[in-house]
């Protein structure tokens, strides 16, 4: 009777672990006296899943490299009316500057060039 007992109590705890994890991976390393391990999702997944993962991994990167082109085209823009603003050329920076939109930096540019002026 306890032998029936234990074979079925063994026989349920094996079904109810290896059941979830037939659908999973694990992964696992040591190092040193340490081992650690991670699962994951095995090879049953869903390919559509993993297309639509893939499209929004490049949407992120463009994302990004959007973002990296906007500010090189700013930090350009920068360089160009500090150039024209050491020349002394205070008119063509503030114009610069308003071509580009950017009016923050067109009225930076007019207050610096105004500066010395005051000075005076």
């Amino acid at each position: 009777m306890k032998r029936a007992l234990a074979t079925a109590l063994v026989g349920s705890v094996t079904l109810a672990v290896a059941s979830p994890c037939a659908a999973q991976t694990s992964t696992c390393y040591r190092l040193g006296n340490v081992a650690s391990c991670t699962v994951g999702p095995g090879a049953g997944d869903n390919p559509a899943e993993r297309r639509y993962s893939g499209f929004q991994e490049v949407e992120r990167l463009r994302d990004k490299n959007e973002e990296r082109e906007e500010a090189r085209q700013y930090q350009g823009l920068r360089e160009e009316v500090g150039a024209l603003v050491a020349d002394g050329r205070c008119a063509d920076a503030r114009k610069t500057a308003l071509r580009a939109g950017d009016f923050a930096l067109a009225d930076r540019a007019g207050s610096m060039c105004e500066a010395p002026a005051r000075r005076r």
